[in-house]
């Protein structure tokens, strides 16, 4: 009885260790892409725009290269199309009621930087239920799903940090914005090794959401802000080598 009590408590050690492992994961790729944003000079108008340019092809690359060819392939094309417009459409109704507010309204790279925080925390989630799922498969499987995934957030922890130093936030609010941004992460972990078997549509959901949330702050806020200055070539070129370098990464990764 002692030595089935000693296994029960040591399985359930390992359980919790490893929950806080898929935290860790969500929350150290966010933060340390998060301090390589804070560290880049953007006074000069040119070396922001080009900064705007990568950071949105970035997001283009993660969207056309990795969430919606995954989302199709473990779901129905059709139905990922509906959501992608939906959550097109639901982030620009929260766009909405974000400009309501004085602050808001007056500065556009604070909105853009709260809904890439909403964007990658949809994301996030199923990442989560990715590294939880594999540690119910084999643990040292999960670890490597979970090291992959924290050098894959890297490039999205970037993203988030840049429009928040452009809007002059300070630096300990935008590790706190990455390090919330983590959080789903961890709570994916927990649902995913908790039980057995995922829903695929609902994993499908989150990534097309999270697509979707992401196109909508490209389209809306990111190329618009560049688009319109004469350093427009110049952020043109930083946004395809954002999308190649997307692609790279996720073909690196096999994510």
């Amino acid at each position: 009885m002692k030595l089935v009590n000693f296994k029960l408590a040591l399985l359930k050690i390992n359980f919790l260790i490893f929950n806080l492992f898929g935290f860790f994961c969500g929350i150290a790729g966010a933060f340390v892409g998060a301090l390589t944003g804070l560290v880049l000079p953007l006074n000069d108008e040119k070396v922001r725009d080009s900064l705007i340019g990568f950071t949105s092809g970035l997001m283009l690359g993660l969207i056309c290269f990795g969430l919606i060819p995954e989302a199709v392939s473990i779901s129905n094309l059709l139905v990922c199309i509906l959501v992608l417009i939906a959550s097109y459409f639901m982030i620009g109704i929260l766009e909405k009621a974000l400009t309501m507010r004085y602050l808001l309204s007056q500065n556009r790279y604070l909105k853009s930087g709260i809904l890439i925080l909403v964007a990658l925390s949809l994301h996030n989630f199923p990442e989560g239920l990715a590294i939880g799922s594999s540690f119910a498969v084999e643990k040292s499987f999960g670890i490597l799903v979970g090291i992959m995934i924290i050098i894959h957030d890297i490039p999205e922890g970037f993203v988030l940090s840049l429009p928040l130093k452009i809007a002059k936030q300070s630096k300990n609010k935008i590790l706190k914005y990455a390090i919330l941004s983590g959080v789903p992460t961890g709570i994916g972990c927990l649902t995913g090794s908790m039980i057995s078997y995922i829903n695929k549509c609902v994993v499908a959901g989150c990534l097309t959401c999270a697509a979707g949330a992401m196109l909508y702050v490209v389209m809306n806020e990111l190329i618009p802000e560049y688009s319109r200055k004469e350093n427009i070539k110049m952020a043109t070129i930083s946004n395809i080598m954002g999308i190649i370098i997307a692609l790279l990464l996720l073909e690196w990764l096999e994510l």
